[in-house]
């Protein structure tokens, strides 16, 4: 018995090392190598540690000398995380031995690149595709001083790994043969993301990846690159946005999205489309045509929308996003979804919505705009639009840069107004940029709570000026000094108030907003820190 005993005990001792590398893991770099003063141990499981991150300020020599050690004893890399500035063509041989050696190695499983081609470029190697058990690979670079900074070639067909499942390059050009072997022979691929790798490709080619559940492409050469996507059996999601650069947004030019061949299986659920993908009807009648009878969420950016309307069917959709609608000939926003569940705006704008026969839970809204475009008829579409929904959540971004207070008639609102405050907002979120301190003489805020009254407003600093914080001001100010200059036979929202309640930043407890919080309303705000509010209203 106490043999067999000894014997069960010993493969809990063989877990130790690998429990220490797992907490190793969970812990920030500087923490986790602390952790090797503990005993011997812990040093030794940190000294081996399978999983190898590198930020971009530590020592190239302190890299290299660990990658080393690692290569001379084979101690095992399940994962690779490197962020590097290339900053010269040193460091960019570096990191090209660094990737090479580690990529080759059978224990390889992850695999992710953070690169700033801050003053050369880098070449990526082959091997980054080799590894024999590699499931995924990250490969994200910001923008160099030269365009093409990283770039990824080959002069033949390179090995490519056929465990791979998730591929994630961004801002990496990627020649068309690297792909086609890539998606030619990693047959397991579940998650694709092409963003910002299309330069001086003709066709992006997705085909017969039968376990493919996600794929993502975004290019930005004004849609010179087409994409053949088919056979994908297993999708459930795509993505797809063109972004257009400012001579292909001309009207005369017409839809790119011929260009595409884009056939899906009637198992997506979820689609995005962007850019070049969406400017007129054609756009709309394309995704009917794709015949998606299980299509959930739909999201539309709508950066070139041409039309004065915007006219949409769907008899599937729960949740529904239009996203960057900058143009100001949108006035009508016509959605037939009578599953509809979510729906989601944000632009410089705000158009008349109609939503006939759908059951809305929700309703968000996040504005972008100059303060010149806030007038009475913006405030009679945005209580008109507060009516489709149960709740609904607001989010207003506004932009003075010293241009003159708009003009708003509060007496002109109150006439046209057809419904009184709506108690449908469960969030005001609100942030002002240039702005010099003349919302406290705005009619902005007396004009939106005439149209509705928010339980919670978290109310941010001037993004410009980190110090201004308008709502606080208008707190105090009318709430707490109640301006008697208002008249009392006049409705006027303050009046309607019971309480207003505060959340401390020190301690984030909820208490009611009294005369001995002027001070505090009134110092300077920390940086990019909302204050927030709860409004408890009659």
């Amino acid at each position: 018995m106490i043999g067999m005993n000894r014997k069960s005990s010993s493969p809990g001792l063989k877990d130790v090392p690998e429990l220490m590398h797992h907490i190793q893991s969970l812990l920030p770099v500087k923490e986790a190598a602390r952790t090797g003063v503990l005993s011997k141990s812990w040093l030794h499981a940190w000294s081996t540690i399978p999983n190898l991150r590198f930020h971009e300020h530590m020592k190239l020599a302190d890299v290299d000398r660990s990658l080393v050690r690692y290569l001379r004893d084979d101690i095992p890399i399940e994962r690779f995380e490197l962020k590097i500035d290339i900053q010269n063509q040193k460091s960019a041989a570096l990191a090209q031995k660094w990737i090479r050696s580690v990529a080759t190695k059978t224990s390889l499983k992850e695999l992710s690149l953070t690169i700033s081609p801050s003053g050369a470029s880098l070449h990526l190697p082959e091997e980054l595709l080799s590894g024999e058990n590699l499931i995924k690979i990250t490969v994200s670079a910001s923008q160099g001083p030269k365009p093409n900074s990283i770039w990824m070639t080959t002069t033949h067909h390179p090995k490519c790994v056929t465990s791979l499942r998730e591929l994630h390059f961004s801002c990496v050009t990627v020649s068309e043969q690297v792909l086609h072997d890539i998606f030619s022979s990693c047959s397991s691929l579940v998650k694709i993301e092409l963003i910002l790798c299309s330069q001086g490709l003709n066709t992006i080619k997705v085909k017969n990846l039968h376990c493919l559940r996600q794929l993502q492409i975004v290019t930005s050469d004004g849609g010179s690159t087409a994409f053949e996507i088919s056979h994908l059996k297993s999708l459930r999601m795509l993505g797809c946005n063109v972004r257009m650069n400012g001579r292909s947004k001309r009207l005369s030019i017409p839809p790119l999205i011929n260009g595409h061949s884009i056939s899906l299986g009637s198992g997506v659920t979820e689609l995005t489309l962007g850019g070049g993908m969406i400017m007129d009807d054609a756009s709309l009648d394309m995704i009917v045509k794709l015949g998606l009878p299980f299509l959930e969420s739909l999201t539309l950016n709508m950066a070139c929308w041409t039309r004065a309307s915007f006219p949409f069917t769907s008899a599937s959709i729960k949740r529904f996003s239009l996203l960057g609608c900058t143009s100001r000939l949108v006035d009508l926003v016509y959605v037939n979804a009578p599953k509809l569940l979510l729906f989601s705006f944000s632009g410089k704008i705000m158009p008349c919505f109609v939503f006939p026969y759908s059951t809305l839970e929700q309703i968000e809204f996040r504005l972008r705009f100059d303060i010149d475009r806030l007038d009475v008829s913006f405030f009679l579409k945005m209580r008109e639009s507060l009516r489709l929904s149960s709740k609904c959540r607001v989010h207003i971004t506004t932009f003075s840069y010293n241009l003159p207070m708009p003009l708003v008639d509060i007496y002109d609102l109150r006439r046209k107004l057809r419904f009184p405050p709506a108690t449908n907002v469960q969030q005001l979120l609100f942030e002002t940029t240039g702005d010099e301190c003349m919302w406290e003489s705005s009619p902005f805020f007396d004009a939106f709570f005439e149209i509705c009254h928010p339980d919670h407003v978290s109310a941010r600093p001037d993004s410009m000026l980190k110090h201004k914080n308008h709502f606080c001001k208008l707190i105090v100010m009318e709430v707490l000094e109640k301006n008697m200059n208002k008249t009392t036979t006049t409705s006027y929202w303050p009046h309607y108030l019971k309480n207003v309640q505060i959340e401390r930043p020190h301690n984030k407890k909820w208490e009611t907003l009294t005369d001995s919080d002027t001070s505090f309303l009134e110092k300077l705000a920390p940086e990019h820190v909302p204050v927030q509010f709860k409004l408890n209203w009659w």
